[in-house]
């Protein structure tokens, strides 16, 4: 009866429509659970700084019964990150500069841990905080940056937050305060330590750009490249593979857009087109780098796609580009978040803006999209939800009545929202 069964045509194309289906939902799933496993949005926009999630099983927009509510020992404007079943963030007294690494039990909704360290105050920009960083993990210990002027500071923690090591580097010349992250690639810690060195005050000597390899386990410097210096950036590198090996890409004024060897720091290539501060993240979308530069007011803000196989630019963005947050793509689609909370719509493969729309202003937290929907907060707590299409349509917004200036992290089952002083764990 078995074999009469199989015989039959329509039935074998059945049996391998459905051995073709479970192959292929199997491999999505396989593939998601790594996207979304606490250890995948493991640093500042997540995998490879993307800010995308394929897949999202919280509820977008969010109701109020979703929101748990975690009151914060400090402020600041970093993001979480998940990290062993907690949300590890970066906190500040702004009185005084302390800063409190924090980890939330994601299970209980309570802080687990904190630990606090003092700081020097110092002058930072008005829409800065000493907490401004984001922190990142190996999925066995997590690392959080912060600076000085006295010193640049990084610290690994285990689950239970104790610290494993700690080390410091000299003197931290900034205007605006310390505010990039670190990020992880093949048990290197690696971070931009960008400093300025044009238009400092009297009596000021100019601070040296330099990223820094260390050993995730040890602490210890496994390679350190200085940099052209001209202002500071707080862009965190995305990873390249090219031929089996990893590179590093990033941007800063002084460098422009360019890539290190992941293993030894050597600088590979260069593209020299920013004269502005850089304040974004790179974004490698296939292959092309996405980099932006720009200044407070808006003025001569500029995006850049730079084809990393080819080495040559591909198109620029004048018009609503923007200074801090970071673009984000989807499909063949580059979605620009500008501060003054202009969104835009571009096509990668022609740089052809298809829709720009005002939808609101004030914007230092970077867009994500989150199963096909483009959300980022405002300054005054309004978190917009779009479709990340071809066409513009505003699903909705949510007051929150925070003060937000961070980037939303999310998984399978959570998003954190963090807001000046509150953890919002919604599920």
């Amino acid at each position: 009866m078995y074999r009469s069964l199989f015989a039959c045509p329509h039935v074998q194309w059945f049996f391998n429509a459905c051995a073709l289906w479970l192959v292929f939902t199997v491999a999505v799933s396989n593939g998601q659970s790594q996207r979304t496993s606490d250890g995948q949005w493991n640093r500042f926009r997540g995998p490879n700084g993307q800010g995308t999630l394929l897949e999202c099983g919280v509820q977008l927009p969010w109701s109020e019964s979703q929101v748990q509510r975690v009151v914060l020992p400090g402020s600041g404007n970093g993001s979480p990150v998940f990290f062993q079943g907690q949300a590890v963030l970066l906190t500040t007294n702004a009185a005084d500069a302390t800063r409190t690494v924090v980890g939330v039990d994601l299970e209980k909704n309570k802080v687990a841990w904190s630990k606090s360290y003092p700081s020097v105050k110092h002058p930072i920009h008005g829409f800065s905080s000493y907490a401004s960083s984001t922190p990142c993990t190996d999925g066995k210990l997590v690392f959080v940056a912060w600076a000085d002027p006295q010193e640049v500071v990084v610290r690994a923690f285990q689950s239970d937050g104790s610290e494993s090591w700690m080390r410091t580097f000299p003197r931290y010349v900034s205007q605006h305060g310390f505010g990039t992250s670190p990020m992880v690639v093949d048990g290197k810690l690696i971070l931009l330590n960008s400093q300025d060195a044009e238009e400092l005050p009297p009596g000021i000597q100019p601070g040296q750009d330099v990223m820094i390899a260390l050993d995730t386990q040890t602490g210890n410097t496994v390679w350190s490249s200085e940099l052209p210096t001209t202002r500071v950036c707080y862009g965190v590198p995305c990873i390249y593979e090219n031929g089996g090996k990893k590179e590093l890409l990033c941007s800063t004024t002084g460098q422009g857009m360019f890539s290190l060897d992941s293993a030894t720091g050597k600088v590979l290539w260069n593209h020299d087109c920013f004269t502005q501060r850089v304040c974004s993240s790179a974004l490698l979308v296939g292959d092309v780098l996405i980099g932006t530069h720009g200044s407070g007011g808006g003025r001569d803000n500029r995006l850049v796609a730079w084809d990393v196989v080819n080495k040559k630019e591909l198109f620029r963005v004048n018009r609503a580009a923007p200074y801090v947050p970071t673009p984000v793509a989807k499909d063949g689609l580059l979605f620009l978040w500008s501060d003054a909370g202009i969104v835009s719509c571009v096509e990668m493969k022609s740089g052809e803006v298809i829709w720009s729309k005002r939808i609101g202003s004030d914007y230092s937290g970077s867009p994500v999209i989150l199963g096909d929907k483009l959300i980022n907060a405002s300054h005054t707590g309004v978190v917009t939800f779009l479709t990340a299409g071809r066409e513009f349509v505003k699903i909705g917004e949510i007051e929150t009545n925070q003060t937000i200036r961070s980037t939303i992290a999310a998984n399978g089952s959570q998003v954190l929202l963090r807001t000046d002083s509150e953890l919002w764990v919604i599920r």
